[in-house]
């Protein structure tokens, strides 16, 4: 099987076996080439910002890099092997190179000889704290590569679900579904579309407050499209890539992954649900599922319990 990742932080960090008036050397003799080119083509004064690296400070990412390397070594690839349909891995059109560089830009997309390199800092993320966080990080510059994004800097999810929680727990009176969809919009980069849908009396979805392009489907049938699976079915989906789905109503072409979680009164019926559409392909996990479900159970008590007690 074709090599997706290759690790070469090794490789770079040889640069500390060097005195720093031959680390320009150095990188110029690295056997990488174009890619290295590429890459410090990338940067304005390159070799100027390599020479002021600190040498403690990259002696000090060699040693956790080598404590850590062979724990990380098996995720790496994994969590990406698993979305290989979704990613279009067979197209064998880029590969990720790990290196240690100017820990700045955690990843930048270059030429390599054959197919495009998705040049992977480890230093950079490791200069943030996050070095742990690689698997994750990798998986993420995929995501936005194949998205048509040619540079970036991880984020971390879990960071930026529990913030939000932590802002909607505050939330309260009657535009909270509003104001989840703009905290939603303004702090998650994947969620590009976020809105609500509420059973009405007749059965039907129908569209409420909302963040996001216009969509014709104002009203759904229960059963019809991911929304009305979600609520025939009283099951979150979460689809990575909405081209698979032969039930699935096309709201717009930029749209590539939809979550769809319900929300459900005490009695268990269908009170509505909270719809998230993506521009990218596969950017969901387990943790988008469990922060937009606790969204869903705390609309169950501040909105759902509240207006059944203000019909009583």
């Amino acid at each position: 099987m074709r090599s997706l990742i290759e690790n070469h932080v090794g490789d770079f960090l040889e640069i500390l076996t060097y005195e720093k008036r031959f680390w320009k050397d150095f990188w110029e003799k690295l056997p990488f080439k174009p890619i290295t080119e590429n890459y410090a083509s990338s940067f304005p004064n390159f070799f100027e910002k390599l020479l002021n690296i600190s040498r403690n400070e990259l002696t000090e990412f060699s040693h956790d890099y080598e404590t850590k390397k062979e724990s990380l070594k098996e995720e790496l690839s994994i969590r990406i092997r698993q979305h290989a349909r979704d990613l279009e891995l067979s197209k064998e059109d880029f590969v990720v190179y790990l290196i240690a560089g100017l820990g700045e830009k955690d990843w930048i997309v270059v030429d390599g000889k054959k197919e495009k390199v998705i040049v992977f800092d480890a230093f950079s993320l490791w200069r943030k704290g996050k070095f742990d966080n690689l698997p994750d990080a990798v998986y993420q510059a995929v995501v936005h590569f194949r998205h048509g994004e040619n540079e970036g800097n991880y984020y971390d999810k879990s960071e930026i679900f529990n913030y939000l929680k932590d802002e909607i727990s505050r939330l309260n009176g009657t535009d909270i579904l509003q104001k989840i969809c703009e905290l939603l919009d303004r702090n998650v980069p994947y969620y590009n579309w976020t809105g609500f849908y509420l059973m009405d009396d007749e059965g039907m979805l129908v569209l409420g407050p909302y963040v996001g392009e216009p969509t014709e489907h104002v009203r759904i049938a229960v059963g019809k499209g991911i929304c009305g699976q979600a609520a025939e079915t009283k099951l979150t989906f979460v689809v990575q890539d909405v081209t698979q789905e032969t039930n699935y109503l096309s709201c717009s072409p930029h749209v590539k992954s939809e979550i769809v979680v319900p929300i459900f009164r005490n009695d268990g019926s269908v009170f509505g649900e909270i719809d998230i559409d993506s521009h990218y392909k596969a950017p969901f996990d387990e943790r988008d599922r469990e922060f937009l479900e606790w969204i869903a159970q705390q609309l169950r008590v501040k909105v759902v319990n509240f207006e059944s007690s203000t019909e009583e």
